[in-house]
């Protein structure tokens, strides 16, 4: 099986996205690719696709043992209405983003590498990660208020 350069790049930077760090990403890809290569699926059609899980379940497995990565509880997406709207609306600069992304813990780094590197919505990202849309809005809203801009009372949003 022969990947060409685009393709181990776009999977080092999903990597890098989840790592944070550039070893930690090298490391990370080099497992995934590895246990893919080893053993491939015959029925998969998506390489890429089931490179990134590997790597992503990999990921967890090795952070939440050292317990560098926690997960939450995330709340309800009825509360967040036209969240995923508003944030592909919003204009982030250079500065800001730097800022913020020093701040994002792994999950949040890999929702904003799939949303804006990858282009997908949050109900495209929540069926590639497997877990529920409202824990993608949760996440995209925290990294709206992250990023400084207000989200408006629900009762102004015409949530009832």
């Amino acid at each position: 099986m022969k990947f060409s350069a685009v393709t181990l790049n776009e999977l080092f930077r999903y990597c890098m996205a989840l790592c944070g760090e550039r070893e930690n990403a090298f490391d990370l890809l080099h497992d995934a690719l590895e246990k893919y290569l080893r053993n491939p699926p015959r029925d998969v059609q998506e390489p890429a696709a089931y490179i990134r899980r590997i790597a992503r379940n990999s990921f967890i497995d090795q952070y939440r043992r050292q317990r560098i990565v926690s997960f939450e509880t995330l709340g309800d997406p009825d509360a967040y209405p036209n969240t995923e709207r508003e944030l592909e609306d919003m204009m982030v600069d250079r500065l800001t983003l730097e800022k913020v992304w020093l701040e994002l813990t792994a999950p949040e780094r890999e929702v904003v590498f799939l949303w804006a590197v990858d282009g997908l919505s949050a109900s495209e990202i929540a069926l590639r990660l497997g877990q529920p849309r409202a824990t993608v809005l949760s996440r995209l809203r925290r990294l709206r208020l992250r990023a400084g801009t207000p989200v408006a009372p629900m009762a102004q949003r015409g949530v009832t």
